[in-house]
């Protein structure tokens, strides 16, 4: 409670900072959103009660300089879900940097948020930013961590070059071992061992670059990262008896290569997004930290007259250095790695979007995924209406199923129906 009482504080002073030397041109805005969530099966219980203000204050308080700051601040109704020991209050200042622009270079200091990717909602190469992982229905923006970056931009010849120094880490937040909402089989053991974080050192921190450009009705760019996976893997010694147990939790070093695009022929758009990963196993010998692997997303959507938009995606990881089928297995098991987030090896996402009404304010939508290669589903019917330019009403249902192996087969229970009312000011 001290952290938040501190996190607050400091909030509050800066925004008081900032205010006091350019009142004029200080913008606060935000929106408070209410969202309940109940299981559709008998008991029917109340999975989430929520409701969540987010604060952003903007200011520019100089011709070259400007200033973001975003804090959410969210009260769970259900107390056990709240993740600051119960008193169901979470407080998270997810951005707040100083922006300097010129016609040539801009450079962002703080704490930010960086989307990398050009495809629908799985994205090999967003990998800038862990998530939160415990509200897995949560929109992605939100479920991203803010961290502490330098990001320069650089603008020559048509092109951009974006430069990332990351000097702290912190990993993605998973929901606990064994729950209702978790991603991966529940493993043995009670308590897991503790993590080991990557140190501070300059050759310990994390770096990455971007090369971008658009050519005719294409956005092309390619990637480089240089960092830590950003979930641990087991690592074991033997104990007095020569067996094997876990003794902590690691992260491995990984790069990456990425590359995409996206753009239009005709009325029907295409993208790509592709990223190779270069794991500490360059030889595949290692069965406890995963062999070098791709990941790609291709996709395409199309609007039709009456304003119907389809879109589909096909998502494919592809291990390498793989031997035998127990080999493939035993690297599938291990859940350390980057990209995509969610335990999908081979899988199909689509959307269905209609707006109606005047000036098309409301819509109804279909958002699906297919889990190929463990026959799993997720579908996500949900009606959105706006009665006023700032009000925004959602209600929806989750809808999950599939082989008891696949994460969506796991979670075969947790249909739900949900609403979120959100406000904007």
């Amino acid at each position: 409670m001290k952290a938040i009482t501190v996190l607050v504080a400091l909030q509050l002073l800066i925004f008081s900072m900032i205010a006091e030397v350019r009142a004029q041109t200080v913008e606060i805005r935000g929106s408070l959103r209410g969202w309940l969530r109940g299981f559709s099966a008998s008991p029917n219980e109340i999975d989430l009660a929520q409701t969540r203000l987010k604060l952003e204050l903007l200011s520019a308080p100089g011709k070259n300089i400007a200033f973001l700051a975003r804090s959410y601040f969210t009260h769970h109704g259900l107390t056990q879900s709240s993740g600051n020991g119960g008193s169901g209050v979470d407080v998270n200042l997810q951005e707040a940097y100083i922006d300097y622009y010129s016609d040539l270079l801009s450079v962002r200091f703080g704490r930010q948020i960086m989307a990398w990717g050009k495809a629908d909602e799985i994205n090999p190469t967003d990998i800038l930013n862990p998530q939160d992982m415990s509200n897995i229905l949560e929109d992605k923006i939100i479920r991203k961590t803010g961290l502490f970056a330098v990001k320069a931009n650089w603008l020559f010849n048509d092109f951009n070059l974006e430069t990332i120094w990351k000097p702290l880490f912190k990993p993605m937040t998973l929901p606990a071992p064994g729950s209702r909402w978790g991603l991966f089989p529940m493993t043995t053991g009670t308590q897991p061992p503790p993590e080991i974080l990557p140190g501070h050192e300059l050759d310990e921190t994390e770096w990455a670059v971007k090369l971008s450009r658009t050519i005719s009705m294409f956005d092309i760019s390619v990637s480089w990262f240089d960092g830590w996976d950003n979930i641990p893997t087991t690592a074991t010694l033997p104990d007095s008896s020569g067996e094997l147990e876990p003794h902590h939790l690691l992260f491995h070093r990984t790069r990456m290569i990425g590359a995409e695009f996206a753009g239009s022929i005709g009325s029907v758009g295409i993208w790509n997004e592709t990223a190779y990963f270069s794991t500490s196993d360059h030889e595949g010998k290692d069965p406890l930290v995963k062999n070098p692997y791709i990941q790609t997303v291709i996709g395409s959507d199309y609007t039709f007259g009456c304003g119907l938009k389809v879109n589909i995606q096909f998502v494919q990881e592809f291990l390498f250095m793989i031997d035998n089928d127990a080999e493939r297995d035993a690297e599938e098991a291990v859940i350390s790695k980057l990209g995509i987030g969610m335990p999908l090896q081979q899988a199909l996402t689509g959307r269905i979007a209609m707006p109606f009404g005047f000036g098309e304010t409301h819509s109804v939508e279909l958002f699906g995924i297919y889990d190929i290669k463990e026959n799993g589903l997720m579908l996500g019917p949900r009606l959105m209406l706006s009665p006023e330019e700032a009000v925004k009403l959602e209600v929806g249902a989750v809808i999950l199923g599939g082989d008891d192996g696949s994460m969506f087969g796991r979670m075969d229970g947790n249909d739900n129906l949900y609403v979120k009312f959100t406000y904007s000011f």
